[in-house]
């Protein structure tokens, strides 16, 4: 059976429905697509996995059913079960994917913030405000932890992680 390759126009569409299902927002939520998860999550599927596999998610979902445009919700919840049933490892990629890319959204951050969470988009440059350690309150009582004095940390032997392969340059280098 030769499946055929749908044009760009209908892959997008494709995609961005996928998108609506898995993050439908609210009416303080906004949708997945309409923050644009779907140019992320294509960007990041070919980035990590390549363009074939774009095309490979078109085709699952038309052959699981799609697609989904003008179906009622469980029509739409039923092709994206059988498209995680047919394509269980791509399913699973793309979902996590579409939750990453939602929760960097600007506009879902701000949601966040409203309701009263501290959340930024980059952490790592301004940190979040934390309270100064106090070793009786923040030592781990669990019995499975220690503090340990700065000065008495050492370097952890890395040389067998393979840290110099094509994969792991290109997920640390492109983030």
């Amino acid at each position: 059976m030769t499946t055929t390759t749908p044009s760009s126009a209908v892959a997008a569409r494709l995609l961005a429905d996928l998108v609506e299902l898995l993050l439908p927002g609210d009416a303080d939520w906004p949708s997945g697509g309409t923050v644009g998860v779907q140019s992320t999550l294509a960007i990041r599927l070919v980035e990590e996995r390549g363009e074939p596999d774009l095309t490979r998610l078109a085709q699952a979902i038309l052959k699981a059913g799609g697609p989904f445009a003008d179906h009622p919700e469980e029509r739409r919840i039923a092709i994206a079960r059988a498209l995680e049933a047919a394509e269980p490892e791509l399913f699973g990629w793309v979902r996590d994917a579409a939750y990453f890319a939602y929760y960097e959204s600007p506009y879902v951050v701000a949601v966040i913030n409203a309701q009263g969470h501290p959340y930024r988009l980059r952490p790592h440059v301004k940190g979040y405000p934390l309270q100064r350690f106090d070793p009786a309150r923040d030592a781990p009582k669990h019995g499975r932890g220690r503090w340990q004095a700065t000065g008495d940390v050492r370097p952890v032997d890395i040389s067998t992680l393979d840290l110099d392969n094509d994969r792991t340059q290109a997920w640390g280098l492109k983030r």
